[in-house]
C-alpha cells in the first residue's frame, strides 16, 4: 500500500531555503524559471516539526558524529574507566558504523540513528565489554612483542567484529524509518527509505527579487548619517506544488513490525506535512502561509505518480481568478486527463480538502471539509489493510 501526498501552498515573499549565493533556489521546470524548495529542506522541516513529535510520542531520530562520546558516556556509568572505554567503543563503532577520527574520537561520516539502537549499542557492549578488552590487552602485548609479525591476527579488531554482528540494525525511530539512511561499507546498518519527498516547485514563472536593507548604529554620533551596515538578500513569492509518498508496507518493514507505530507515522507525517516549512529567513520574513489545497490517495497497488505536470504550463492568473485557485483548478483537471488514460485501478481512497470554495469538476466527490477529514480517511484505509480488510 502506498500513501501520496499532493499539497499547494501560496507562500508570501520569502527566503525559506536558500543557495550558495544567498537566493532562494530555483529551478527550470517546464522551459520556465521556478521557485524551489528542496526536499532535504522539507524533510527537516517535518522531523523537527512539534507536531510530529506530538503525534508520534516515540523514539525520534539522532544525527551525529559523537556516536563514541555517547556510547563511552553510557559505559562509564556503569562503573567503566573512561580510557578502556573510549578504546573498547571505538573499535566496535569503526565495525559497526563508521572510522573514527583519531583526534576527537568522532565518526567520519554523520550517523543518523534512533535512539532505541543507541540503546541496543550500549548493551550489546557492556555485556560483551570484558571480552573486548581482554583482546584488546591480548593485541597490544603482541604488538609489543619482537616476534609480533605484521601477517598476525587482529584480535582486537576480530573481536569488535564479531559484536558488531550482534547489533540488529532495525529501528523504531519513525523519521529514520520513514527518510532511510545509507552507510558505505556497512550495508547491514542501512535503511531503505520509506518515504519519498520531492523537491517542491512553485505552479507559476517566478522572477527573484532583491531586498536591500540597511541598519542603524544606534550609539552613532548625530553627525554621522550613514548606515551602521548596508545588505542585501533575495526573495520570491510562489505558489508552490508539493508531493510526497510513503511505501507503508516498508515503513512497517522498517519499524520491525510494529503496525500501530506505522499508523501513527504516516498521520504524523501528514499533518507535520501540512504545517511545516523550512525556516530560512523567517524572523525577517514571517512567511507562515498553511497549504490551500490538500489532496491525499491511498493506492493498493501501482506506481505512485506525481501531478507535478499539471503547471508544465505556468499558471498565469486572469483579471477575474487567482493564482492558488487556478492551481487547485489545474491539479483538479490533470488528476482528470491521467484518470482518463490510465483509469482509477489501485487507487483504493482518495480525499481532497480546499480552502478557497474553488468547482472541481473531477474530485468533486473526494471533497473534504476539513484536514482531519483527510487524516481519517487514510487512517481508516490504513486500518482495513493492516487487519486485512477490504478498503
Amino acid at each position: 500500500m502506498k500513501i501520496e501526498m499532493h499539497l499547494l501552498q501560496n507562500v508570501a515573499p520569502a527566503c525559506l531555503n536558500r543557495d550558495d549565493t544567498n537566493t532562494p533556489k530555483d529551478c527550470e521546470f517546464g522551459g520556465h524559471r521556478r521557485a524551489r524548495i528542496s526536499s532535504q529542506a522539507l524533510k527537516r522541516a517535518i522531523r523537527l516539526s512539534p507536531i510530529f513529535k506530538e503525534v508520534l510520542q516515540a523514539d525520534l531520530g539522532i544525527r551525529t558524529k559523537g556516536l563514541v562520546s555517547e556510547l563511552t558516556r553510557r559505559l562509564t556509568m556503569e562503573a567503566k574507566g573512561e580510557a578502556e572505554a573510549q578504546v573498547v567503543v571505538t573499535g566496535f563503532v569503526e565495525e559497526a558504523m563508521s572510522a573514527v577520527t583519531e583526534g576527537e574520537k568522532k565518526t567520519k561520516v554523520l550517523l543518523y540513528l534512533g535512539g532505541d539502537e543507541m540503546e541496543r549499542m550500549g548493551k550489546v557492549l557492556l555485556e560483551n565489554y570484558d571480552d573486548l578488552l581482554k583482546a584488546k590487552r591480548e593485541q597490544d602485548a603482541k604488538e609489543e612483542s619482537q616476534k609480533a609479525k605484521k601477517k598476525d591476527k587482529d584480535v582486537f579488531r576480530d573481536a569488535c567484529k564479531g559484536v558488531a554482528r550482534e547489533f540488529k540494525s532495525g529501528t523504531k525511530a519513525a523519521d529514520v524509518a520513514l527518510f532511510g539512511r545509507m552507510m558505505a561499507g556497512h550495508a547491514e546498518a542501512n535503511v531503505d527509505a520509506a518515504c519519498q519527498v520531492a523537491h517542491a516547485i512553485s505552479t507559476n514563472k517566478v522572477s527573484m527579487e532583491m531586498d536591500y536593507y540597511t541598519a542603524v548604529d544606534d550609539l552613532s554620533p548625530k553627525e554621522e548619517t550613514g548606515a551602521g551596515m548596508i545588505g542585501f538578500t533575495g526573495f520570491n513569492s510562489s505558489c508552490f506544488y508539493r508531493y510526497a509518498n510513503i511505501d507503508f508496507d516498508q515503513l512497517r518493514k522498517n519499524l520491525d513490525g510494529d503496525i500501530e507505530l506505522a499508523n501513527r507515522t504516516v498521520e504524523a507525517f501528514i499533518r507535520a506535512s501540512v504545517a511545516a516549512l523550512p525556516s530560512g529567513k523567517q524572523n525577517t520574513m514571517a512567511a507562515h502561509n498553511p497549504p490551500e489545497a490538500i489532496f491525499a490517495i491511498v493506492r493498493t497497488s501501482g506506481a505512485p505518480v506525481s501531478l507535478a505536470n499539471a503547471f508544465c504550463k505556468p499558471v498565469r492568473p486572469g483579471r477575474d481568478s487567482d493564482l492558488m485557485s487556478d492551481s487547485i483548478k489545474g491539479l483538479d483537471a490533470y488528476w482528470g486527463k491521467l484518470t482518463r488514460v490510465y483509469g482509477c485501478d489501485g487507487v483504493a481512497a482518495k480525499t481532497i480538502c480546499t480552502v478557497s470554495d474553488v468547482a472541481l469538476e473531477h474530485l468533486g466527490d473526494a471533497r473534504q471539509t476539513t484536514l482531519d477529514h483527510v487524516v481519517e480517511c487514510v487512517k481508516e484505509n490504513l486500518r482495513n489493510y493492516s487487519n486485512g480488510g477490504v478498503t
